[in-house]
């Protein structure tokens, strides 16, 4: 797993017949976000735009996967600018630019995993929960199986591919092992990560999406 602070120009030419995923944390803006808030997320997004034409010394990105999207064409832009209208510019500059915005989810395994994930949050007794958390680590073991295959099917060697989720979902994936793994962490994100310290040293509650 490769820092793209750590990336030196005389490195990057061993990575060019690799395949390569650049990840990139999904930041959502909630509808009641604070000015501080509003203000590091559209920095953020600026800052992937630029550390991702950066790191694409090491290779064009070819492919595009983001969370939450089983759909093709048209629809599955519609959802993203439902979803993130800032990540949907990003999604538009990249495949205008000659990449391909691929489905990352099968629908009925990312319809298993939000349906138990909403069940586990209203249950009321402890044998209840267990079963619902059976079911749902089921389902999250077969939606990261899917995502595993479908990024192992659809890039080659030497293509470079964008994946965009949530970082706690992220943890959970394995890549395949002939994958290089590099991070997009702009400056934005050590400020979001203070932000939200700051929002609990006060006793405040952030947002999850």
């Amino acid at each position: 797993m490769t820092e793209l602070a750590k990336i030196e120009r005389p490195g990057i030419e061993e990575y060019k017949n690799k395949k390569k995923i650049y990840f990139v944390r999904n930041l959502y803006l909630p509808k009641n976000a604070s000015e501080k808030y509003r203000e590091i997320f559209y920095r953020y997004w600026h800052e992937v735009e630029e550390h991702l034409e950066k790191i694409e010394a090491a290779g064009k990105v070819s492919k595009v996967f983001c969370e939450s999207i089983y759909m093709r064409g048209e629809e599955s832009l519609d959802v993203l600018s439902a979803m993130n209208a800032r990540l949907e510019q990003l999604v538009k500059k990249k495949t205008a630019a000659g990449a391909e915005f691929l489905p990352l989810e099968d629908e009925d395994t990312f319809g298993a995993y939000i349906d138990w994930s909403n069940c586990l949050m209203i249950t009321r007794t402890s044998r209840v929960h267990e079963r619902v958390h059976k079911f749902l680590d089921d389902a999250v073991k077969e939606r990261f199986e899917h995502i595993r295959s479908v990024l192992g099917e659809n890039i080659a060697n030497g293509e470079s591919g964008l994946l965009i989720m949530r970082d706690e979902d992220r943890e959970r994936l394995e890549l395949p092992d002939d994958f290089e793994l590099f991070f997009v962490t702009p400056p934005a994100y050590d400020d979001l990560l203070k932000y939200i310290r700051d929002l609990n040293e006060i006793g405040k509650e952030f947002w999850r999406t």
